[in-house]
């Protein structure tokens, strides 16, 4: 499965807002409206529908996607040298929490830059994050524990 695969699989997708599990307006595939706004022409045709386009769901999903690498990459310099599975998984993570949240893991995201996939997975798994996303959990840990 790809990234794009799994994360769509993990968010859903969306044309109208919601609110996401943490209250937060949401569309397309977890874009965040709350905290990441909407670019104008999408906002415009948002207020004048009351839904949004799929090509405009991918455009946001694609900078969301960005937006994540940008900030696992401060997280974990060696992201780039790591499995298919550890890239994912972490990616998943960041574009799931956000740089402000996943960066709260210090003791995980030690683990994880040690490249010490089980006590990472560990970790991760006795986390109240792990607890409130359910599946979208169990596939990360699992991802990471394959290393």
């Amino acid at each position: 499965m790809t990234l794009k695969e799994q994360l769509e699989r993990h968010e859903g997708r969306r044309a109208r807002v919601y609110k996401c599990t943490a209250g937060k307006d949401t569309i397309g595939i977890g874009h965040n409206i709350d905290a990441k706004g909407l670019p104008p022409d999408i906002e415009d045709y948002l207020e004048e529908n009351g839904y949004i386009t799929d090509d405009m769901i991918d455009r946001l999903f694609d900078e969301d996607i960005e937006d994540a690498l940008t900030d696992a990459l401060k997280l974990y310099p060696n992201l780039y040298r790591w499995s298919e599975n550890v890239y994912n998984a972490l990616l998943d993570f960041v574009f799931n929490v956000g740089y402000k949240v996943a960066s709260t893991f210090i003791k995980t995201n030690r683990a994880i830059n040690n490249e010490n996939w089980e006590l990472a997975a560990d970790m991760l798994e006795q986390s109240k994050w792990y607890r409130q996303v359910k599946v979208r959990g169990k596939t990360i840990v699992s991802m990471i524990r394959e290393g």
